[in-house]
């Protein structure tokens, strides 16, 4: 892990195209089977892939061997909170926005469009602190704001103590995503 705290991992749906499906494992695929839109498909694909980029590019992994865990606490079945082994981390998405974050400690990110109405600065806060370790109270967590990329959009991200935080904004992102696409095994691309 570097010795910041965070990393934050920008994309927005524009690095979609279906070239990524291949990428995914096939619980994932499963999952992106059953999207009925083209923008939810675009987010969890995008978010996805770009989970497995942020994580190789934390621990130094290849991002095409990050086992992605996603069993849900509650029921079992596969569309919980992601879970990696060695380095925690977010995903969050909202409008075309994917928000991917990785850790050292428990974290937890949150983006939702401003026409969720006055409260959604206060409604990311608490999303960010659930994620981050079960309650939406933050006792215990360093909670901020987050610049989101895109006018018209509040997020917020929740750690269990502060320090540097890592912005990686959609460009870098996408840049990210072109240079795993080239390293992935041929049977992926």
């Amino acid at each position: 892990m570097p010795h910041h705290v965070v990393d934050i991992w920008w994309s927005d749906l524009r690095v979609m195209d279906r070239g990524l499906l291949p990428f995914l494992d096939p619980v994932e695929a499963a999952r992106a089977a059953g999207l009925e839109g083209a923008a939810d498909l675009g987010r969890f694909v995008v978010g996805a892939v770009l989970l497995r980029v942020a994580v190789g590019r934390t621990t130094g992994r290849d991002p095409w061997s990050v086992a992605v865990d996603r069993t849900c606490d509650d029921c079992g079945r596969p569309h919980g909170r992601p879970a990696v082994e060695g380095v925690h981390v977010s995903v969050a998405h909202a409008g075309p926005l994917v928000l991917v974050a990785t850790a050292a400690g428990p974290v937890g990110v949150d983006v939702e469009s401003a026409r969720r109405g006055p409260d959604v600065a206060e409604w990311v806060r608490q999303e960010a602190a659930f994620k981050a370790h079960g309650s939406r109270d933050g006792d215990g967590l360093h909670v901020q704001p987050l610049v989101t990329p895109l006018p018209g959009h509040a997020a917020a991200l929740a750690l269990t103590r502060p320090g540097e935080v890592v912005v990686h904004d959609p460009d870098e992102s996408s840049a990210a995503l072109a240079a795993a696409r080239g390293q992935a095994p041929r049977s992926a691309r």
